[in-house]
């Protein structure tokens, strides 16, 4: 897959985040060992996951 393309099962979004929250997650991130990206996906996830628990 050509650089800058992604695929065909995923889509982007542009999301605006008050500037503390950003700074939080990527801290987090950073202590999980994750892209900022990736640390709010599975955030995303395991809300979706457990909102009907």
């Amino acid at each position: 897959m050509p650089a800058g393309q992604i695929s065909k099962d995923k889509t982007r979004t542009n999301i605006t985040f008050p500037k503390e929250l950003k700074t939080k997650l990527d801290e987090l991130a950073k202590k999980d060992g994750r892209s900022l990206n990736n640390m709010v996906i599975k955030i995303l996830s395991d809300y979706v996951e457990n909102i009907n628990k």
